[in-house]
């Protein structure tokens, strides 16, 4: 990937300045960043970060889903013309479709597990409105109250509201896994960042790491997503495949791990 100028004040190489960022434009505001080395915790870690710009980008969200199956993040954002996808929530590893509470356009795809009350669904990222995406904590009588037309929920909350959160003291926590997150920052980016996992080029992170990290980046908000063998960044035309993280799902440190899922996230800008 080509080199760029200076990045513009407040984006992730200022705020990581010891990391060796690579950086190409995707599209006006939109940055793609990527990093492979050895100078953060202690680790090897491989990471891809877009970087959206909402003051200065026509790009628009979309949930791509299946309700009842499963398919590739590559696949939902081909289907929807996407420039970037990321894989999503969690979801029913047997019969496909979403295992949380899911909004898509005003509709109520997914009611999540009655009474749930895990925290892998205790944020959102919801919007109605192009360009003006935010991160929401559980209200406390569920996700219906919830009053935007997309939301899209998962967990754990990493920050919110400038507050880096606590977490459960289990392996799902606090062992390194591969890891999908999503942010918001104080000068109103939106961040996409995937961190690749169970490989000795790259060893993943425990979800106090990734929320460091994001805080380090300027996230005033941030969420988790699914991880693990799911985890996967698409974004056209920038490789083979369009797949520019190493996904695990075949255990190997190559683009073809990709895990089938049943939503991913997706960044459209209309030509």
């Amino acid at each position: 990937m080509a080199q760029l100028p200076p990045p513009p004040p407040g984006s992730a190489e200022q705020a990581s300045p010891g990391l060796d960022w690579k950086t190409e434009r995707i599209s006006k505001g939109i940055y793609w960043k990527a990093y492979l080395g050895d100078d953060l915790f202690d680790s090897k870690q491989s990471l891809n970060l877009v970087e959206v710009w909402l003051d200065s980008t026509d790009a628009d969200l979309h949930i791509g889903f299946a309700k009842d199956t499963f398919a590739l993040t590559s696949t939902f954002a081909e289907q929807e013309d996407a420039v970037v996808g990321i894989n999503g929530s969690f979801f029913d590893t047997r019969a496909g479709g979403s295992v949380v509470f899911m909004r898509v356009n005003g509709e109520v795809i997914a009611q999540g597990a009655p009474n749930r009350q895990l925290y892998t669904e205790n944020g959102a990222l919801a919007w109605s409105e192009p360009g003006e995406p935010v991160i929401l904590e559980r209200p406390e009588n569920g996700w219906a109250e919830a009053s935007y037309e997309n939301v899209f929920t998962s967990g754990p909350l990493l920050i919110f509201e400038d507050s880096l959160q606590s977490f459960n003291n289990d392996s799902f926590n606090q062992n390194r896994h591969p890891r999908t997150a999503v942010a918001t920052t104080r000068d109103n980016r939106l961040l996409l960042l995937t961190v690749d996992g169970r490989s000795f080029q790259g060893y993943g992170m425990t979800i106090p790491e990734i929320a460091e990290f994001l805080d380090n980046l300027g996230a005033k908000n941030a969420l988790n997503f699914d991880g693990g063998g799911s985890t996967t960044m698409w974004i056209r035309g920038k490789t083979e495949n369009n797949i520019v993280n190493y996904p695990s799902d075949n255990l190997e440190f190559d683009r073809l791990g990709e895990r089938k899922v049943s939503n991913a996230l997706l960044l459209i800008v209309e030509e």
